[in-house]
């Protein structure tokens, strides 16, 4: 099947046509075609700015562009593109060809050509919004050029070079740092490998033999990727038969690779050809600009000066000289004591700080730290945020510390008052406590008596709510009747059954004196519910909006006004 978007057309409209066997549709011909969005992960591995085409046979494991207003990419005969369901790897191109047999990810496009197989297609494609290739890094090369002869091994520091060329089976490792090089130039098996992050800077080009390889060093210091090593050239890139590389390469001119390649990363150039039996697969993101590199020789042992020498020459070697005596090595624990390097490199243990010393973190929500005096540094015990109030926002700053923010007066709180300069204020008997989960509440239940007995009375009253913490607004009865027969029931301890406002009032026994809605007296009950009963132990002293045995800590509140 083959379809087809007008490009210029995209910024507003454009007409859109596809060709398969099915009969043509009747009416126009022409159709509106909308931008598909870009992928929200998209990560090209092979970009170009003109052409890519990927040889017959070959494997491709991530996202594949040309980024150019004509550009095209091209999977050949047998070739696929990696992909899990259900998100698939994606080309993106002006024209994208798919031949017999080849298998691709999504494809956007404005000219698919689709003889193979897709995962999916999306006609409608601006160039212009993929990620663009850069220029190279500005680079000042020459100098003394390096060269090794069959078999050879050598080392070499960051600096100016002139061409660097790799003999049969030679083997170049580079400390870290950024390289100048006017070429460079692997013979058959011949082997690049830097043992830390690099930046190569090629001014010319770059080409390799049969079997050559470009890879981190077995003797890196540390886990390196495919993004440690950036190549970039302002000519061209060549790479021999059965090559294998793991870096990022951009290159000014072409990309050519000979059949086999294996490569982990990304190559960004003016054209990419990827040689027939290949795999590439993509280790990280190709970033814009160069990244900043380490220094070379970092042996992690802040009792040494690291440096290359001989950058710039042909004899390269790390020193790694220790410092002075006494030279500080702190790991950052105050409460091991003060480390110091001695005259050999070593950092020496200091010693343990006596037990209770401050090594605070400088965060006062989270308690005042102190040493063990074994060198461990001990948590502190976080200070109480909450107040317990419903008329405050309860913060803590690591720096002010705790704070009880009032809010606006008026706001409504426990159900049954308003907030007035972060006190909830409450007319009439109320009875208000917090009960902690899985406890006996004896002063919650010394309270609940003294409200039964003395702020209550014989007396009309105009409503009786129930709220909590997991309820603020709570059940209320309003009418005057249903309210003083429930208030004085609790008042003198007796029994009542009340229907009030659509809600069955209960007052009852239960290790005391108990109130609730909807539920019978003495009765556990897991959803949302309304009970009131503080003399009963065990933590089963009701719940408000929650269960009411076992129920969460909470503040419960019954108000007769």
């Amino acid at each position: 099947m083959i379809c087809r978007a007008g490009l210029l057309g995209l910024a507003t409209f454009t007409v859109a046509a596809c060709t398969s066997d099915a009969p043509p549709p009747t009416g126009s011909a022409e159709q509106a075609v909308i931008n598909p969005p870009l992928p929200g992960n998209l990560n090209p591995i092979l970009n170009a700015k003109t052409t890519v085409t990927i040889g017959a046979f070959s494997q491709i494991d991530g996202d594949v562009a040309s980024v150019g207003l004509t550009g095209s990419v091209l999977f050949d005969v047998g070739s696929s593109q990696g992909f899990a369901f259900p998100n698939a790897n994606n080309v993106l191109a002006n024209t994208v060809t798919v031949n017999a047999t080849a298998s691709v990810g999504q494809v956007f496009g404005n000219d698919i050509t689709l003889n193979g197989s897709a995962f999916g297609e999306s006609l409608g494609l601006d160039p212009t919004a993929l990620p663009q290739v850069p220029s190279v890094t500005a680079a000042t090369a020459g100098g003394t050029s390096v060269s090794l002869n069959e078999n050879q091994a050598k080392q070499l520091c960051p600096g100016q070079y002139g061409a660097i060329s790799l003999g049969v089976n030679a083997i170049l490792n580079l400390n870290g740092g950024v390289y100048q090089v006017t070429r460079l130039t692997l013979a058959d098996g011949a082997r690049l490998e830097p043992s830390e992050p690099v930046v190569i800077l090629v001014t010319g080009g770059v080409t390799t033999g049969i079997g050559s390889v470009i890879r981190p060093s077995a003797q890196a210091l540390g886990p390196m990727s495919a993004a440690d090593i950036r190549i970039e050239t302002g000519g061209a890139v060549t790479l021999g038969d059965s090559n294998t590389v793991r870096a990022h390469l951009l290159a000014t001119g072409k990309f050519v690779t000979g059949k086999s390649l294996s490569m982990t990363g990304a190559a960004w150039a003016k054209s990419i050809s990827i040689g027939t039996s290949s795999f590439v697969v993509g280790q990280g993101a190709l970033r814009a600009q160069a990244p900043a590199v380490p220094p070379p020789c970092n042996d992690n042992n802040a009792c040494t000066v690291d440096a290359c020498v001989g950058g710039g020459t042909t004899a390269a070697f790390c020193r790694n000289a220790p410092v002075a005596a006494g030279t500080l090595c702190e790991d950052g624990n105050s409460c091991n004591g003060v480390e110091t390097c001695n005259a050999s490199g070593k950092c020496l243990a200091g010693d343990n700080a006596a037990p209770g010393t401050s090594c605070a973190d400088h965060d006062v929500c989270n308690g005042d730290e102190t040493c063990d005096g074994v060198g461990t540094c001990q948590a502190g015990t976080p200070p109480p945020v909450a107040d317990d109030s419903p008329c405050t926002v309860d913060a803590c700053d690591p720096v002010a510390g705790v704070t009880h923010v009032a809010v606006a007066d008026g706001t409504r709180c426990n159900g049954v008052g308003v907030c007035n300069a972060g006190v909830c204020s409450v007319q009439g008997a109320v009875f208000s406590e917090n009960f902690p989960q899985f406890s006996d509440a004896p002063a919650q239940c010394d309270s609940w008596n003294d409200f039964l007995d003395n702020r209550l009375s014989d007396t009309t009253f105009h409503s009786i709510t129930i709220a909590g913490t997991f309820d603020p607004t709570g059940v209320t009865c309003s009418d005057p009747g249903s309210a003083t027969q429930i208030c004085e029931a609790l008042h003198h301890r007796s029994f009542a059954s009340v229907t009030c406002n659509g809600h069955l009032w209960n007052v009852g026994n239960c290790g005391g004196p108990e109130v609730v809605v909807d539920n019978p007296v003495c009765n556990c009950t897991f959803g949302f519910d309304h009970t009131v009963r503080p003399c009963v132990g065990f933590g089963e002293w009701g719940g408000v909006g929650t269960e009411t045995c076992f129920a969460p800590t909470q503040t419960m509140t019954v108000a007769c006004q």
